[in-house]
This record gives C-alpha cells, sequence and structure tokens, in this order.
C-alpha cells in the first residue's frame, strides 16, 4: 500500500494557477463596472435622450417622407404629417436643426436641437423605416480631462437610430 501525499511543488504551482485566474478575473470585473459606468453615463445624458426622443416622436408619428431615400444622404429628411404639416431636419453650419411648416400660411418654426454635429445621415432602406445616423462632439467627462481649456479633448460620439413610421394621427398603427 502505498500512501503519495502531494508534493510542496504541486500545491506552489496549483497556488499559482489560482492567483492567475483570480487575477484575470478581478481585471475583468473593474473593466466591466468601468464599461457599465460609461454606458450609464452615456444613455443617461439628457440631451442626447430629448433630441432621440424628439427624432422619435416626428419620424412615428409622420404619414410618411415626402422623399425616399434607400442610401445614406445628407439632405434635410422631410416628414409629412397627417394635417398637411411638414417636419424637416436638417444638418445647418454644425447644428441639427428641426423646421416645422403648416400649410397654412404660418411662418415655419425653426430651432436648433442638437450642437456640435459633424456629421448627419438619413435613408428609408425599406417601406416605413428611416435609418438615421448623427455624428455630434460632446466634452468628455471631467475625470478624464487633461486641461480645462475651451475645446480641449472633445470626444465624437455617434448615435445610429432606426424608427419605424407608424403613422400617427389617425393612419395605420403596428
Amino acid at each position: 500500500m502505498s500512501t503519495r501525499g502531494t508534493s510542496l511543488i504541486e500545491l506552489l504551482v496549483v497556488l499559482a494557477l489560482l492567483s492567475v485566474m483570480i487575477l484575470a478575473g478581478a481585471q475583468l470585473v473593474v473593466h466591466s463596472m468601468e464599461l457599465l459606468g460609461a454606458t450609464g453615463r452615456a444613455v443617461s445624458n439628457p440631451l442626447v435622450v430629448h433630441v432621440t426622443s424628439r427624432l422619435r416622436h416626428d419620424v412615428q408619428e409622420a404619414a410618411g417622407l415626402q422623399r425616399e431615400e434607400s442610401v445614406w444622404t445628407e439632405e434635410p429628411l422631410m416628414l409629412i404629417g397627417h394635417d398637411g404639416t411638414f417636419v424637416s431636419i436638417a444638418f445647418e453650419d454644425g447644428n441639427l436643426v428641426r423646421t416645422q411648416m403648416s400649410g397654412f400660411g404660418a411662418p415655419p418654426e425653426s430651432r436648433v436641437i442638437l450642437r456640435g454635429v459633424t456629421a448627419w445621415w438619413w435613408r428609408n432602406p425599406v417601406e416605413g423605416v428611416v435609418d438615421l445616423n448623427i455624428t455630434y462632439l460632446v466634452n468628455p467627462e471631467p475625470e478624464r480631462q487633461a486641461s480645462r481649456d475651451v475645446g480641449y479633448g472633445l470626444e465624437r460620439r455617434q448615435e445610429n437610430l432606426r424608427f419605424a413610421i407608424r403613422g400617427g394621427g389617425g393612419g395605420t398603427r403596428w
């Protein structure tokens, strides 16, 4: 009968492997928490939430598009309302501008909904669907800024949105 125990070297090898696995797991957890925090800050940015909400409402409540484009374009997106109004979303001088035009001779109402826009594209890949792509500049989080100079360290962020024209206001809904 032979009694064989574990040697000190075998025990040290097992402890070294466990240490490496725990270290790798801890780094993964720390990185995941940083990524979760950054995602939470980006999602909770009230300006972007407001802009995407406004765009979603405009597209979903539209009766249709004035012009359909299956390829990406920078031209203004013209949405037709059920009551004869038009809503235009356009990229003008670094701003995303929303203009509402009523068909009753009233002057158009324009307002900037997002500043610091560097790119704007939209397309209508299939009937009833509108894809939007907006790239804009934001200041990084304070802990990531190396300088307090104006304009230093601006970051580009991109929003890719897909909305369905649901025909609000009496049209077909799904």
